[in-house]
């Protein structure tokens, strides 16, 4: 796909640079999956793009393009004696602080990598000394001007501990071709604490909660994660029976529908404005282009299915999503999607806010389309799938929930313990009262914000959602650079494939 440079039309036509959905059966190292995610989106992006940057310079044969490190922590941590292991390989120059950084004269290196962060006090020699400098901390520090909306070059904001581990069993690799996989590497990472360590943990509580059979388990997603490329990572938690059930956002779901048409998602090039791209019908997600045109395709999707939808029959998010499903399963053979998967798996796809997606908007016009032919509308009863979620609940022995962010999705699922309580106290059910043995949350926001996404699983306890002798791990990072690596490590802990 090209789009035209002026908004006038006379300039040429720049190429749009096409992504690639994830695919986590095509890797077998820590190295193939960031590469993968040098073509997604948003901190899957950071990250895999500084990985190639860095392998670039460390293996280049002229010595000047072999970043230094500047480090402000200690000597003695985890994280310390691994960036100086990358120093006695070669790969960087040497490590320094930000004061002595700021003290010497300009050094050989053009290149500067800087990890976690750094006084005020020397952040103009970090930003003015050096030809090209990368950030890797978790406090949006960065060189003014570097990164812009849509738009973040040399950049990872995340945990030092987690990132820099990484980076090295990339650089193992892609220099020395030493091959590390996802279960060595979870193994490994425990040591650096901070972020690393609440990703082990993760990584462990999903593989029990996978292997406990008595367990139905939820995986709730909101954010862009379809957009992120991570709709086969949703795939494959399906298909190899991760999960039993999903709540999920409506975007999410219409974004990923794209996908399973075979549709494509295109990098953002800063160059072009916002306002060229609403000219061009080119809707912008962050650092990422969903052309208007995907969604005219899905429409007729959209449209086939719902034509042939009886009114008098019952309808929900549940049934409609598994309407989309087998539509997809019988025209669509060769492509992976996520309705398709959760159709052929049997497992319910929940959109609590079904109103507020692009597929909504598309049964909102289909049934205007309906009263002027004289046809009756299709009215969605939610309570059906309110009803669905109780009986998943209360016919199990255990629950489990996998969360990407929180929102909606999350509170709805999680919401069933208290319904469950109001049930049997206002009319006397007698239904089973449940609480979440399981739970693995994954969202970079803070608690003291007060929004779901990061509200605590023991905050959840409060509410009896959660049980207290549970097993809980709450990640607090970007979800595109965690997710797939524990979902991999599922699949790798149980062979799976």
């Amino acid at each position: 796909m090209a789009v035209k440079s002026s908004k006038g039309g006379k300039g040429g036509k720049a190429k749009l640079e096409e992504l690639k959905l994830l695919d986590l059966r095509g890797c077998s190292t820590v190295s193939e999956i960031v590469a993968g995610m040098e073509r997604c989106s948003f901190g899957a992006r950071m990250l895999g793009e500084i990985a190639s940057t860095l392998a670039s310079f460390a293996s280049s044969k002229d010595s000047s393009e072999r970043p230094l490190i500047i480090y402000d922590g200690k000597t003695n941590t985890e994280l310390a004696k691994l960036l100086q292991s990358m120093v006695k390989k070669g790969w960087f120059t040497r490590m320094i602080t930000p004061e002595a950084y700021s003290l010497e004269k300009a050094g050989k290196e053009k290149n500067v990598l800087v990890v976690g962060l750094y006084s005020e006090r020397f952040e103009d020699a970090i930003y003015k000394k050096p030809k090209r400098t990368i950030f890797i901390n978790n406090c949006n520090e960065v060189k003014p001007g570097q990164i812009k909306d849509g738009f973040f070059p040399d950049v990872v904001f995340s945990d030092p501990r987690y990132i820099m581990p990484l980076l090295y069993h990339v650089l193992l690799e892609r220099i020395e071709g030493k091959k590390t996989t996802v279960v060595e590497f979870v193994k490994e990472i425990g040591k650096y604490g901070g972020l690393s360590q609440k990703v082990a943990d993760g990584a462990e509580t999903f593989n029990n909660m996978v292997n406990d059979k008595g367990c139905f388990k939820f995986l709730t997603l909101s954010g862009a994660m379809t957009i992120a490329k991570m709709g086969l990572v949703i795939c494959d938690m399906i298909d190899l029976g991760m999960i039993n059930a999903v709540a999920s956002t409506g975007a999410l779901m219409a974004h990923g529908l794209v996908e399973s048409l075979g549709l494509k998602h295109y990098k953002h090039n800063p160059a072009h404005s916002d306002s060229l791209l609403a000219a061009r019908k080119l809707n912008r997600v962050t650092d990422t282009l969903e052309p208007e045109t995907n969604f005219t395709d899905v429409d007729k999707v959209i449209e086939d299915v719902l034509d042939r939808v009886d009114e008098k029959e019952p309808m929900s998010p549940i049934i409609f999503h598994r309407l989309i499903g087998k539509y997809l399963h019988d025209r669509y053979p060769n492509e992976r999607g996520i309705l398709k998967s959760a159709y052929e798996k049997d497992v319910p796809v929940m959109v609590p806010a079904f109103i507020d997606s692009e597929i909504a908007n598309d049964v909102y016009v289909h049934n205007l389309e309906r009263g002027i032919k004289g046809r009756d509308k299709i009215i969605f009863n939610l309570e059906l799938d309110s009803q669905a979620l109780v009986n998943m609940v209360t016919k199990t022995k255990k629950t489990g929930i996998f969360t990407i962010g929180g929102g909606v999705p999350r509170n709805n699922v999680q919401n069933v313990a208290p319904l469950l309580e109001i049930i049997n106290d206002r009319i006397n059910a007698g239904l089973p009262e449940k609480q979440f043995s399981y739970g693995v949350k994954i969202a970079p926001d803070e608690m003291y914000y007060g929004h779901l996404s990061g509200c605590t699983y023991s905050e959840g306890m409060s509410w009896r959602k959660m049980d207290p002798k549970g097993k809980f791990a709450e990640i607090k990072g970007d979800a595109t650079m965690i997710w797939p690596f524990i979902v991999k490590y599922v699949m790798e802990k149980n062979k799976m494939v």
